[in-house]
């Protein structure tokens, strides 16, 4: 909190200005679900990627960069007003070998993953999710590397 102590008069006003960079936050090592990935947080938002602000994405194989910048816009028009984050990832998309399974034995061309698109991103807070179409939402995202 902040205390300004003065004599106030009518039309005072207290401009507030609190940089909210955008973060990328990683879980404490023992959380194994999200080994290499990161969620991102601006402020005391955490924000989500979801189907409907990325139409042909699926969030799961997004993957981003190490040194993406991201940049917060206000957004009138999106969800009643919201602060919107767009930066750069990758589609990562687990390939045609993976048809129809869900398990297989791995070899070296099996562990490569290739980059299919360069795509800007859109993340929307967390709370702001499920108020439109169904689809798919991730927090928790791959990085590159």
């Amino acid at each position: 909190y902040a205390e300004i102590r003065r004599a106030w008069r009518s039309g005072d006003h207290v401009h507030l200005r609190l940089p909210m960079p955008v973060q990328r936050v990683e879980c404490h090592s023992y959380t194994t679900e999200n080994a290499g990935r990161v969620a991102l947080r601006r402020g005391p938002l955490v924000y989500c990627v979801e189907g409907a602000d990325n139409p042909g994405v699926d969030p799961r194989d997004v993957a981003l960069p190490a040194d993406g910048e991201w940049l917060a816009a206000w957004r009138p028009d999106l969800l009643g007003g919201v602060v919107a984050l767009h930066g750069p990832a990758a589609v990562v998309a687990p390939g045609e070998r993976w048809e129809g399974r869900l398990y297989r034995c791995i070899g070296r061309a099996e562990r490569q993953l290739g980059v299919a698109a360069r795509i800007e991103l859109t993340a929307i807070p967390y709370y702001a999710w499920a108020n439109r179409q169904p689809g798919p939402m991730q927090v928790w995202l791959r990085t590159e590397g």
